[in-house]
């Protein structure tokens, strides 16, 4: 097996990344050796060597490890199952915020999951942090149709970069996220192979989601959605998007003429089929998008950093 990517991983992150898998999601070195495909010695002497660079002492010394005041408090205050919050003062929160959704979602999958990606920055990021696993009949789909003419627009672009990663196999939909008409998205529904890709998003184990900002939006701000649209759904009291899922402050999924419009994986559907949808979110802007997700039970697993959960404990 090419596991190049592993390779290249600084000694530092390699053996932050096992101590996280072994210490922290409670994987066996057994299972660590057959997800990295390394072996189980191999797996034994970078934790030893966590301990010597003082990385495992009681604790693992990591931004990714969290915060476990503010985790327990926003576990208990929006009933999440899971919650890291990133130190801030360790660096680039973005990255180290990517980094432990990574390790978490390494922890996480199974042989034979299929995973939904969605796009922009903090999923790229994620997924730049994800090392090769071994592991049999991974699916890889996109949670919609693209837009706009930057690669991190595209779901589908992570979805490949991420079937590369892990050896899976990616199912790419050939298909715009925002149609003109709804003549034009009843024609791509009803084709049998974006309908199969929408399926297939929707029976997906794992999703992996950014949560977007609808005051920073750069829906608004490249006019993939343009004035009169974003007006409504600001009227509709919209604070930002999960997957093109449009919410106001409490959760609830707005519909309007363009929502109504949108190729794009059922939200509904995929919460009744996941394991895990985990959400990536860094940054005070956020605060409002994370609190409607969190409200509305769209995701399970929160990522973000602590200035961020600060404002979440607030009422």
């Amino acid at each position: 097996m090419n596991n190049n990517k592993y390779e290249n991983y600084s000694m530092t992150d390699k053996i932050e990344l096992v101590a996280n898998l072994y210490y922290i999601s409670k994987l066996s070195q057994k299972e660590i050796s057959e997800k990295l495909d390394i072996s189980r010695p191999w797996v034994s002497k970078l934790l030893t060597r966590a301990e010597e660079m003082n990385i495992v002492k009681i604790e693992i010394n990591s931004p990714s490890v969290g915060n476990p005041q503010l985790e327990s408090r926003l576990m208990e205050l929006y009933g999440i199952e899971k919650v890291c919050v990133v130190n801030s003062s360790f660096g680039n929160t973005r990255e180290n915020t990517a980094k432990a959704a990574a390790h978490y979602f390494i922890s996480r999958i199974r042989p034979h999951d299929t995973i939904g990606i969605g796009w922009g920055e903090s999923v790229s990021t994620t997924v730049k942090h994800i090392v090769p696993l071994k592991l049999p009949d991974i699916k890889i789909v996109p949670l919609a149709g693209s837009f706009g003419t930057s690669l991190g627009f595209w779901a589908n672009y992570g979805a490949h970069q991420l079937a590369e990663t892990i050896h899976g196999t990616a199912y790419l939909l050939h298909a715009p996220a925002f149609c003109h008409s709804a003549e034009e998205y009843n024609a791509i529904i009803s084709n049998p192979q974006s309908s199969e890709i929408l399926k297939l998003g929707e029976s997906a184990h794992i999703h992996i989601v950014g949560l977007g900002s609808i005051a920073h939006s750069n829906l608004i701000k490249h006019n993939i959605i343009q004035p009169d649209a974003a007006q409504e759904l600001l009227e509709a009291g919209c604070v930002g998007d999960v997957a093109l899922h449009f919410l106001d402050n409490n959760g609830n999924i707005i519909h309007t003429d363009v929502t109504e419009r949108i190729i794009k994986v059922n939200f509904l559907k995929m919460k009744e089929n996941a394991r895990d949808i985990i959400g990536i979110a860094t940054g005070e802007h956020k605060a409002g998008i994370i609190k409607a997700a969190l409200k509305g039970k769209l995701i399970n697993a929160l990522f973000t950093d602590e200035e961020t959960a600060l404002l979440l404990c607030e009422s």
